[in-house]
């Protein structure tokens, strides 16, 4: 055994289960039937490869409800020159990266959002925080009546290329200050549950920005290798949508994690990132990582980009 299969297979069944088990048991029991994967056979008598073709969106994210969802707009018309499968798009990028967003205006932007990407035949990923109106939870309590609430969740919605809503994923490794534990995004919103997402055959999984780092000082949540959980529920590829910022002494961090994340799982993760300045680099670089490490396709670092990618499965 070379010493890159010995540390891949040392890292998923070493010391690391005692702290996973749970988490991986609790993902298995929740994980979807596994999809079916046939494909029309070839005329020699092979199974043809099955592909993806994915397109991300850097883009500059704001408070400014109209800007952001102009800006997919257009990156939805070059997905459908490209011919995507799927466009991903940062977190937050229809409402902004904040919680006092207008409920309604996000609900019909992203309605808006969704009909031209039907019409245009391309897939969504799209990064968005929403407010959905649920049964309060304070069910524990006799005294209290049900009634309806608004919880805001930081949240990617799926859509297929056929224009149906597949779910959505909210993040659950959600951001606070060492020195203040429960503030910050946990204060703004309620942690979602992991799931997969399948299309055309493939099972594919969704992180947002710290789902997949688990940043030192950005959370004070145990880290629940989510990506692992993933891999483990059937994801054959990984996309994750960030709002990192530009804070540079991050970006190794960052970009190693993704590479090692990718190589371990044999996962490719497709990464866009959002600006808050667009003449500064971003301290990740939006792109795709193959299964076996390497960048496939990596977008400029600086400005509004729009990138394309066809990823095959074995």
């Amino acid at each position: 055994m070379n010493r890159r299969d010995f540390l891949k297979k040392s890292a998923i069944s070493g010391g690391s289960a005692l702290l996973l088990g749970q988490a991986i048991a609790a993902a298995e029991s929740q994980a979807a039937v596994p999809t079916e994967t046939a494909t029309a056979p070839s005329p020699e008598g092979k199974t043809a490869p099955r592909q993806m073709t994915v397109a991300g969106l850097q883009m500059r994210v704001s408070k400014d409800l109209e800007r952001n969802e102009r800006v997919i707009h257009e990156g939805i018309d070059e997905a459908a020159r490209a011919k995507v499968d799927f466009l991903v798009t940062p977190e937050g990028s229809v409402s902004g990266y904040h919680d006092t967003f207008d409920r309604m205006a996000v609900i019909k932007a992203v309605d808006r959002i969704a009909l031209h990407a039907k019409e245009a035949h391309v897939g969504l990923v799209l990064g968005t925080c929403y407010k959905e109106e649920e049964e309060a939870r304070r069910t524990w309590d006799p005294k209290f009546s049900a009634k309806r609430e608004e919880f805001c969740y930081d949240q990617v919605r799926v859509f297929s290329p056929t224009g149906e809503y597949l779910g959505a994923y909210s993040k659950i490794l959600l951001g606070s200050s060492l020195q203040q534990p429960g503030t910050g995004e946990m204060k703004s919103y309620v942690a979602g549950a992991l799931r997969t997402f399948s299309w055309n055959g493939i099972c594919f999984g969704v992180l947002i920005c710290n789902d997949l780092w688990a940043t030192p000082g950005s959370t004070t949540i145990p880290n629940p290798y989510l990506p692992w959980q993933l891999k483990k529920m059937g994801a054959e590829v990984i996309f994750h949508s960030v709002n990192t910022g530009h804070v540079e002494r991050y970006r190794p961090f960052h970009e190693s994690s993704e590479a090692l994340w990718a190589w371990l799982l044999s996962v490719p993760i497709v990464t866009v990132n959002a600006l808050t300045d667009t003449t500064k680099p971003v301290n990740c670089r939006s792109g795709v990582t193959g299964a076996d490490g390497e960048r496939q396709c990596e977008a400029p670092d600086v400005g509004e980009r729009f990138f394309s990618h066809k990823i095959t499965f074995a």
